[in-house]
């Protein structure tokens, strides 16, 4: 009889145990949050914080993961304002001496490459965005170890969808 009231509290105590484990992934998990820098807004997770970098419009860092926004005012580089999304995608690539596809996203107004560099003795991954709004094109990047690539992709692509311009709109 002992063994069996043993054996029955054991088994009530693990289904209470994994019933806690899954309601703390649950509770735990990171709640989306907007970002916002000049007229650029992202939903990224409240684990990222805003990071000063002066080579880069924005910058937001969590312990995993990065993203940095730049805009590129047509103002400040005449004849910007001419070049297509594709372009823009190109010169981009072209100057920071990446060799990478590029990729339209399904149902979204913007494009995306991929690529991984080496740093400081860790491999990263990157995918990048390009936009075009009434006034610049934006490069955004999000960045991770390449350990957490397979981890990572979605998430990018997702925050990627979320990021709006407020003051001139994407073309």
């Amino acid at each position: 009889m002992k063994k069996k009231i043993f054996v029955m509290t054991a088994c009530a105590l693990s289904f209470v145990m994994c019933l806690l484990g899954f309601a703390g992934c649950w509770l735990f998990k990171a709640a989306d949050k907007e970002y916002e820098v000049l007229d650029m807004k992202i939903t990224l997770t409240d684990d990222f914080y805003e990071l000063e970098n002066i080579a880069q419009t924005g910058c937001f860092q969590s312990q995993k993961a990065i993203v940095t926004a730049l805009k590129e005012g047509f103002s400040e580089y005449p004849g910007l304002d001419s070049y297509t999304l594709m372009q823009y995608t190109s010169a981009s690539l072209e100057a920071n001496g990446i060799d990478a596809d590029i990729y339209q996203r399904e149902g979204k107004n913007y494009m995306y490459f991929t690529y991984e560099r080496s740093a400081g003795g860790k491999d990263f991954y990157y995918l990048a965005t390009t936009h075009k709004t009434g006034d610049a094109f934006w490069l955004i990047q999000f960045g991770c170890e390449t350990k957490n690539k397979e981890e990572f992709t979605d998430k990018f692509l997702n925050w990627a969808d979320t990021v709006t311009f407020s003051s001139y709109g994407a073309l």
